[in-house]
């Protein structure tokens, strides 16, 4: 198994697009990597539950003594995960008390049915009002629904979910979904990749899978289910295909190619150490994404030169108040000793529209994306923001924090968040000046770029988001996958303005969305003047060498060239070919 750039911002891979062959099934790779073994299934069995109850009082207290049993065991297992498990099991923690779904059940109490038929009754309600919203990543947090539900009803037969489930060696998932405690209770040793028939790009499995390094492929479909169990397959998620019945030919090929490539990964990781530069000595630097200090230790070891984001929402959200100034330092303290001594760059907590806090009195969104969120969010809330500001700057040693702000549109809104950051530097009695940069995630601010670099020190590109912007597509849409590509030519012109400015203004611009670690963009982005990539703590030995063999002339050749294109699938083409140029 070899699985070297986990990321699932975007999906992983755009070519499970092509054709498929005989023997082949095709599929959206959401983690890359490649990997032979044998199919494994496992039956997610029916929790049985009776319909009446024994009164409403006692079915009522057996329900809320379930819920907190699950509660405790949920919160153990969040407080020693790292940040995508802490993420999830905070969502099952807030449907383990939403409020909707308490109420739901306590209908059917009161109408005499049984504690576990009151709770899968009002879960699944829930899960058919989630499957009929237009947002896709919404929807996907039916997966979650279904682990509570399990959860709870297990508990209330005195049972937990298992901890742990066999696995043979080099085994393949297959399933038509997979529940993130289900993920989470494989040996990861013996687990070689996962294809599920349906699946998300934005679940949380996904999520769970990158941070496990996991090849993944989802979308299927039914046919999936004919593979008996057993079969040696092979996972191809770099070009999201399956192979149902390879040969004994292609088995030992494969197996000779996993082996060359965990070879390879090996002796990445030991030359990631040193800084990185292009093929004619042009300073590229590689810095990580991060999200705790699990993940600052996995950079390090990686090679990073720094952290290039840090998404602080972690602290703010799942929970029922604010975290503290005192609480937000020791967390950013710990990510900074972590680094020893690398660059911090904490963006500016970026909730809000699709990341509601409960202690926010924020109305509800028509539209998430367009809304309250990013530093629109900040500015309204002064003292949340003002906390987390005094927080960055006391972090030490001194000037090691840059900040980012997330989501700007306009000039005024940096200005704004300047004028805090200099009453505090006061406040806290500091000394020089803290580098501050903006995050380009909108085409006003890719367009305005010239003028956001008169009040800031750095631009860091948000991919993701500009993409989804630019073409007016979800980048969550499940439909859409193959179509939200930030190598649309219309994306690259915007991440070219900002490019241009920041070389004019002499000022860095870094990328820190999915994109970055797309071997593919990685030319042309080098080409547009990008000098730093931050990407995911696996993905940095790959990327080290991969620039290591470019020169910027010839990346600036292939950038103006891209530019003028009429598609994402032609630029792609276009980069293929300059390759085989030798370009």
């Amino acid at each position: 198994m070899d699985s070297a750039h986990a990321a699932v911002s975007a999906p992983a891979s755009r070519a499970a697009v092509h054709a498929a062959r005989p023997g082949e099934m095709p599929g959206i790779g959401v983690v890359p990597g490649f990997a032979v073994g044998r199919a494994t299934r496992i039956e997610r069995r029916e929790i049985e539950v009776a319909e009446q109850g024994g009164g409403k009082s006692r079915e009522q207290a057996e329900l809320e003594r379930a819920r907190a049993n699950v509660r405790l065991r949920l919160e153990r297992m969040r407080n020693a995960g790292g940040a995508e498990r802490r993420e999830i099991i905070g969502a099952h923690l807030e449907f383990l008390d939403d409020p909707g779904l308490n109420d739901g059940a306590n209908e059917l109490l009161a109408a005499g049915k049984s504690a576990g038929f009151a709770w899968r009754g009002a879960t699944r309600r829930s899960i058919a009002a989630l499957q009929s919203l237009d947002d896709s990543r919404l929807r996907e947090r039916v997966d979650d629904l279904l682990d509570v539900e399990a959860h709870v009803l297990l508990a209330l037969s005195g049972e937990a979910r298992p901890m742990h489930l066999p696995l043979p060696e080099q085994a393949i998932l297959l399933a038509d979904d997979l529940l993130p405690s289900e993920l989470t209770a494989l040996d990861r040793r013996r687990l070689a990749a996962i294809a599920l028939s349906g699946g998300g790009a934005t679940s949380h499995v996904a999520i769970l899978a990158a941070a496990m390094e996991i090849p993944m492929l989802i979308g299927i479909g039914p046919v999936l289910r004919k593979i008996p169990d057993g079969q040696t397959i092979i996972v191809d998620a770099d070009n999201g295909t399956l192979h149902e019945a390879p040969t004994a030919d292609a088995v030992a090929r494969a197996q000779s190619l996993v082996a060359a490539r965990l070879a390879r990964s090996a002796a990445l990781r030991a030359a990631a150490v040193e800084e990185s530069r292009s093929a004619d000595g042009t300073r590229v630097e590689v810095f990580a994404n991060l999200g705790s200090t699990t993940d600052a230790r996995a950079a390090v070891e990686n090679g990073a030169e720094g952290c290039g984001l840090l998404r602080t929402e972690f602290l703010f959200i799942d929970r029922a108040t604010a975290p503290t100034e005192d609480e937000q330092l020791m967390a950013y303290q710990g990510i900074a000793d972590a680094l020893g001594g690398r660059p911090l760059i904490l963006r500016m907590m970026d909730v809000g529209g699709d990341k509601p806090l409960l202690y926010l009195p924020l109305p509800p969104e028509p539209n998430p994306a367009l809304g309250m969120r990013g530093v629109r969010t900040a500015l309204s809330h002064p003292d949340l923001m003002r906390a987390q500001l005094r927080a960055a700057l006391r972090v030490t040693p001194n000037g090691i924090v840059r900040l980012l702000i997330p989501m700007v549109t306009d000039v005024s809104e940096i200005i704004a968040v300047r004028k805090v950051i200099d009453e505090l530097i006061v406040e806290l009695n500091l000394h020089g000046r803290v580098a501050l940069g903006a995050m380009i995630e909108t085409p006003a601010a890719a367009l305005t770029a010239a003028t956001l670099l008169r009040e800031v020190d750095f631009l860091s590109i948000g991919s993701n988001d500009l993409t989804q912007y630019t073409l007016a597509m979800d980048r969550g849409h499940t439909d859409l996958a193959r179509r939200t590509d930030a190598l649309h030519p219309a994306v690259l012109q915007l991440i070219a303005a900002a490019g241009s400015a920041g070389n004019a203004a002499g000022k860095l611009v870094a990328v820190c969305g999915g994109v970055a670690a797309d071997r593919t963009a990685v030319p042309i982005l080098l080409g547009l003047g990008v000098r730093e990539l931050s990407v995911v703590p696996a993905a940095i030995p790959e990327l080290k060498s991969q620039i290591g063999s470019l020169r910027i002339a010839d990346c600036e050749t292939l950038a103006q060239r891209c530019l003028g294109l009429g598609s994402a699938a032609e630029v792609r083409g276009m980069v293929e070919r300059f390759a085989g140029e030798g370009g």
